[in-house]
């Protein structure tokens, strides 16, 4: 009950600025130009801003996978470098007998430093380059002791995976240490098995040769391709999702969670892009895989970023659009004060009309369609007060004539009472038929005028009963009939004489044309939880079939406009289905069916309509 409160104080609050406006034409006019200019402008803006921001993220999209996509070529070329420099030493004899003796013959130890450090020079992409024998106790290092101990951290792991790769070289992720900030960074090595060539042998491995990548070179290459506009580059490792190396150190070890599509990667197919919410902001990622690694280099830029020009755009046009709205509504008031002032004086003028003084008359001041209306109150008004005196006149008259219409009329009670003499005199002379005849015919008069057009079933039934009974006596013994009614069917509501029609039908056209034998049987049963059927059943003769279908096609067609015209015999029928579609709709009516077995039954489809329900229903069918 609280819920069923609280929800109509919500309703009627919500109900309040919406009667507020429809109470008042000039509000109406004012809100029909707000909304108008409202949408319009807000559908203008928000078409531009989607269409701009699509394309702006489109070309976003496009310059980053292309400079991803070139960047990566680039660190590929110079990493391609590395491994045609390290390969042109796998085939080298005198390069595997150096390494084989490393460290027996100085000329030759400082003839290879010499080459390693003149690669390194014309490629600073490398920051280390060394060649170790398999048990480690003989290198070569060209780039600096200090950044060849770094390398002993992944020193035995990375020379076991160069022995077993048997020669072939391969990338792998590996820790530099910085030796001004003692800082570890990760990179990329290539790491190649030396072996001992020699056809008669099984070509053993003698040593190990390393070339790591320098991470302040891809630093400086990765600042070199990133900015504000076109994002900011960092290279991943695709395995675990971690930053290898970005601008930015605090990024450095950060995993990269949500974006695993970035790095499903397949054939023929090296780039990536997805959107996704990054550091609380929403974000485009762009990812290039580079070959032969599990790095992958991943672009990432803000949308506010990409969209830091519409929204200003955006802004201003917001700024216009109010602007104009403002401009807008005041010209909309103007014009609106031009029609409302007519309006309001016509509506002063009907005021005074419903008080009673028609001896108004509203200025006109102008020539439009308000100005026609005005004139044409005016006439009326006029018009009005000279047919007040005929009205009166003419009313005088009419309750003249029903005065005179009541005193010729017949007073109910005296038919009563008239019948109740009939009564009384047949008890004086011992008639029982005259005297239950008399009593059950007050019974049906006094049925038939009681007020309301409506009836529970059971007193339909009722008055059935009486009416039988009363037949009864007339047919005597060739007549028998029942009525069965299921339970639950007593209190809903049937329109007044509804049924009584039917039944003199099965006696004017059944009954009274059998010597002997005549039943009439009359049933009510339930059809669903809403609907209910009512048959009228006699074992007469058949209807012919012409005319079955003829009352049939009638039945289907039956409006209120020609039931009346159709001929007396079939009237009450359609007196009954124009009552039950007034009262219940469409959906119910009548249907009628005859045989030469199966006698003539008509069936009454009703809705189980309860007290409570009756009065909403009848007047929304009306």
């Amino acid at each position: 009950m609280k819920t069923s409160k609280s929800y109509t104080r919500a309703t009627h609050a919500l109900l309040i600025p919406y009667r507020f406006i429809t109470r008042s034409l000039y509000r109406k006019i004012w809100f029909c130009f707000f909304v108008t200019i409202t949408i319009t402008v807000i559908a203008l803006g928000l078409d531009y801003y989607v269409q701009t921001s699509s394309d702006i993220k489109d070309r976003a999209i496009g310059n980053m996978e292309l400079i991803s996509s070139q960047s990566a070529a680039t660190l590929e070329s110079y990493m391609l470098n590395v491994k045609n420099f390290a390969w042109e030493y796998f085939g080298d004899k005198d390069f595997q007998q150096f390494v084989k003796d490393l460290g027996a013959d100085p000329e030759t130890y400082s003839h290879y430093s010499t080459k390693f450090s003149q690669f390194m020079s014309r490629n600073p992409v490398a920051d280390l380059i060394m060649v170790s024998q398999l048990n480690g106790g003989n290198r070569l290092t060209s780039g600096g002791l200090s950044k060849a101990s770094s390398l002993d951290i992944d020193y035995d792991q990375l020379k076991t995976i160069a022995i077993a790769n048997d020669g072939k070289g391969v990338w792998l992720p590996t820790v530099a240490i910085d030796p001004r900030t003692k800082k570890s960074t990760k990179t990329l090595i290539f790491v190649q098995a030396v072996k001992t060539i020699n056809f008669n042998s099984d070509n053993p491995v003698v040593g190990v040769m390393f070339i790591r990548l320098s991470s302040d070179f891809i630093k400086g290459w990765l600042g070199e391709i990133g900015n504000e506009e076109q994002g900011q580059y960092e290279l991943v490792d695709a395995k675990d999702g971690k930053v290898m190396f970005a601008l930015d150190e605090k990024q450095l070890g950060e995993r990269l969670t949500g974006l695993d599509p970035l790095f499903a990667f397949s054939y023929h197919v090296n780039s990536r892009y997805l959107y996704a919410d990054h550091q609380g902001e929403r974000t485009l990622f762009v990812s290039n895989k580079l070959d032969n690694t599990s790095w992958v280099l991943v672009g990432q830029v803000p949308l506010n970023v990409l969209l830091e020009q519409v929204n200003e755009l955006a802004l201003r046009t917001l700024i216009i659009g109010a602007v104009c709205l403002l401009g807008a509504m005041i010209i909309a008031s103007i014009l609106s004060s031009k029609i409302i002032t007519p309006l309001k004086q016509l509506k002063k003028g009907i005021i005074s009309i419903e008080k009673g003084d028609y001896n108004i008359s509203v200025p006109v001041s102008s020539k439009d369609e308000i100005g026609y209306f005005v004139r044409r109150f005016n006439q009326m008004a006029k018009e009005i007060n000279m047919l007040i005196v005929k009205v009166y006149e003419a009313d005088l008259v009419k309750k003249d004539a029903e005065i005179k219409s009541l005193q010729s009329q017949i007073n109910p009670h005296f038919l009563y009472n008239t019948l109740g003499m009939i009564d009384s005199l047949a008890a004086l002379h011992d008639d029982d038929r005259i005297s239950m005849i008399s009593s059950n015919l007050a019974k049906m008069f006094r049925y038939n005028i009681s007020a309301g057009h409506m009836s529970t079933l059971q007193a339909e039934i009722r008055q059935l009963e009486i009416y039988l009974s009363i037949q009864q006596v007339r047919f005597s013994d060739r007549l028998s009939y029942s009525i069965d009614m299921e339970d639950g069917l007593q209190t809903i509501l049937t329109p007044k004489l509804l049924l009584q029609p039917l039944v003199e039908n099965s006696f004017m056209h059944g009954i009274d044309h059998l010597p002997a034998g005549g039943e009439i049987r009359i049933r009510a049963c339930s059809l669903s939880d809403t609907d209910a059927a009512i048959t009228v059943w006699n074992n007469g003769p058949p209807i012919h079939p012409e005319r079955l279908a003829s009352l049939q096609t009638m039945l289907e067609q039956c409006q209120q406009q020609n039931y009346a015209g159709n001929a007396a015999s079939s009237i009450g029928l359609f007196n009954v289905q124009y009552r039950i579609k007034l009262v219940f709709g469409n959906h119910y009516g009548l249907a009628l069916d005859s045989g030469e077995e199966q006698g003539t039954t008509v069936t009454v489809w009703v809705k189980k309509m309860r007290v409570e329900e009756a009065h909403d229903e009848i007047n929304d069918r009306r």
